[in-house]
């Protein structure tokens, strides 16, 4: 493989080599100091391909790429020297499809970091209202919640809380209307109680005990613990963790510290294979429409035309557990918006519940114009059906949304494809069909 390839981005994936010794199409080599536990035992556990260890002399100390622990201090003569020897790990890449997977398992979640990230943390005393405010000014869908006295981190919120507050809100109100609730706590005070409430006690985190108020009955529900990987996991268990935990965002912690590194999302996992996409070869499904490969939802597609309500939508949005909806035109199947948890922000605290029973369509336009029309919304992009599978990844990473929508010659519908859909098809599909196999045989 040329190295030097004007097309061809240069990084720790190939910095390091010395030329003409490893040729990547048919290898991947990687320091063994950086390669994740995890990664490692889950590859001798599962490959049929072995991995061998192998030491190559540096010449210099400067030399680029990640550092790596020191060999035979001997030359190759015999003679003791400052040789330094870079110790690695090879593995063959006789199964193409694997090479995602592999690639995942051999990386920490480290490396997947963003050079600019952000990580917005609130003390678990705030109120809740100050603290979705702080999530809308920092543009951010996630923060930390900090022990107000230890300053340790206890867990997350998002604007999935937020979206149920709002409900549970709408809901109280809809039994004060119905005559199903008697007490005297008006919606409007009841509005103002919860705004009040720490951030602790909306969670579930709050210690020691307190009056049972009518607001705190709000949070009776039960919400999901505070799940975290360690910075040194490999990035294949973290889109695993992604997966079966129905999460959007992953915090990365430092063990040592207890510090959070930053929160990994599948837009940065699909950004970093993307990193290496133009120097691995193409597996076959690369070259095929995503329409043959079933890439993403064809059956069943979760849709609101725009005269559904603003509740009812984003009780669809809790009840299917999904980030976002496509708002199609009423009569037809084109999409003409979507709308996403991070949207219902735009209601706010201090405005009224009724505006809960507006349509989509209205809220789609109410966002427009507190997000000036682009900020606070996902873009709707759209792909033809016959799409390739590299032509739809070129699309979100050039895009960077959430998700794309397939369509047809005429506009309509025809599948919904997310960036966790992506990395199931690259990275986790590979590995369960072949663990799959694996235990078929005899």
């Amino acid at each position: 493989m040329e190295i030097d390839h004007p097309r061809l981005r240069r990084n720790k994936a190939t910095t390091f080599l010395p030329d003409k010794v490893f040729d990547l199409s048919h290898a991947f080599v990687v320091p063994l100091k950086h390669v994740p536990i995890d990664g490692l035992m889950a590859l001798k556990n599962c490959s049929e391909s072995p991995l061998a260890d192998i030491s190559i002399p540096v010449c210099s100390s400067n030399s680029p790429g990640p550092s790596s622990p020191k060999g035979s201090t001997a030359s190759a003569d015999g003679s003791t020297g400052e040789t330094d020897y870079k110790t690695l790990t090879s593995l063959p890449l006789e199964e193409p499809e694997m090479m995602y997977t592999y690639l995942l398992q051999l990386s920490q979640c480290y490396e997947a970091m963003a050079p600019n990230q952000k990580v917005v943390a609130f003390t678990s005393d705030m109120p809740v209202r100050k603290a979705f405010y702080g999530l809308v000014y920092n543009s951010t869908r996630t923060g930390l919640i900090v022990d107000s006295e230890s300053y340790n981190i206890i867990g997350v919120l998002s604007v999935t809380d937020f979206v149920m507050v709002l409900m549970k809100l709408w809901k109280y109100q809809q039994q004060v209307t119905n005559g199903d609730k008697n007490e005297n706590v008006t919606t409007e005070k009841l509005t103002d109680l919860v705004g009040c409430m720490p951030v602790a006690r909306w969670k579930g985190n709050s210690g020691g005990n307190h009056t049972i108020d009518e607001h705190q009955k709000l949070d009776g529900d039960c919400y999901r613990e505070f799940i975290t990987v360690d910075v040194k996991d490999s990035l294949f268990h973290a889109i695993e963790i992604l997966r079966k935990r129905r999460v959007h965002r992953l915090p990365v912690m430092d063990s040592a510290t207890n510090d959070c590194m930053f929160i990994l999302t599948h837009r940065r996992v699909l950004h970093y294979l993307w990193n290496f996409c133009l120097l691995l070869p193409k597996p076959d499904y690369m070259t095929k429409s995503i329409k043959e490969l079933k890439l993403g939802c064809w059956d069943n597609i979760v849709s609101v035309d725009e005269s559904t309500t603003l509740i009812d939508t984003l009780d669809l949005l809790i009840g299917e557990k999904i980030s976002g909806v496509p708002v199609v035109q009423n009569g037809t199947k084109k999409v003409v918006a979507v709308y996403t948890r991070f949207d219902a922000i735009a209601v706010g605290f201090d405005e009224k519940l009724q505006q809960l029973n507006m349509s989509v369509a209205e809220a789609v336009e109410e966002r427009r114009k507190l997000f000036g029309g682009v900020s606070g919304k996902e873009s709707v992009v759209t792909v033809q059906e016959d799409s390739t599978f590299w032509s739809v990844l070129e699309t979100f990473i050039e895009k960077n949304v959430h998700r794309l929508f397939a369509v047809d010659d005429e506009g309509s519908l025809k599948a919904v494809i997310s960036l966790s859909d992506m990395i199931w098809y690259m990275a986790i599909r590979p590995d369960e069909e072949k663990r799959a196999n694996n235990n078929d045989k005899p």
